[in-house]
């Protein structure tokens, strides 16, 4: 475990454990640090935005009443196995409502020309982490679910190949391959 690994599992320890003695700032943090990634692999998995919070709301209550058996690994890691069982039981419910990742609208703007062009460029921004999304959502699975766990939950190679029962050889070309596929998709959507 490298020096950084063990300082950030340290530090989740920490964390986990002020949350259990009833530091309320604690789980502020905590969800502070991993609400938006989990919402993030939400969305990415092609849930709908008010079905993402929804099972960012559950994964973070089921986080809240399963703390006390957390151990031996990254938060973040174990977060990343709850987001995904939690989004697959979405999946499998009956009343699951699937939406296509788009591109946002432009909205029209008024006012100063800087308003104007800080809008602009966050709507730029907005349509190119869309544009990413929709390209994740085509590789196929399990790269799609490794550059998931590497990128948004900032998890160790060694823990993924450990989570996903593969050699850690294998999980770097994944990650080599997907990083690949997606310059490619999105140089080639840009030269449009």
């Amino acid at each position: 475990m490298s020096q950084e690994e063990s300082g950030r599992w340290n530090g989740d320890q920490a964390l986990a454990a002020r949350c259990l003695a009833g530091e309320e700032a604690a789980w502020r943090e905590l969800v502070a640090r991993y609400g938006g990634r989990i919402y993030a692999h939400c969305r990415m998995a092609g849930l709908a935005p008010a079905d993402a919070e929804d099972v960012t709301q559950e994964v973070l209550i089921s986080l809240l009443s399963s703390l006390g058996t957390y151990r031996g690994c990254a938060l973040s890691t174990w977060l990343y196995r709850l987001t995904r069982r939690r989004i697959a039981d979405h999946y499998r419910s009956p009343q699951r409502r699937m939406v296509p990742v788009e591109e946002p609208r432009k909205q029209e703007t008024t006012g100063a020309p800087a308003a104007r062009s800080g809008l602009e460029s966050s709507a730029s921004a907005a349509a190119e982490a869309a544009r990413a999304r929709q390209a994740l959502g085509k590789l196929p699975e399990p790269t799609r679910s490794i550059l998931t766990a590497y990128y948004l939950y900032e998890t160790p190679v060694r823990e993924i190949a450990g989570e996903m029962k593969m050699p850690i050889n294998t999980v770097k070309s994944h990650l080599h391959r997907g990083r690949k596929a997606l310059r490619s998709m999105l140089e080639e959507r840009h030269d449009l």
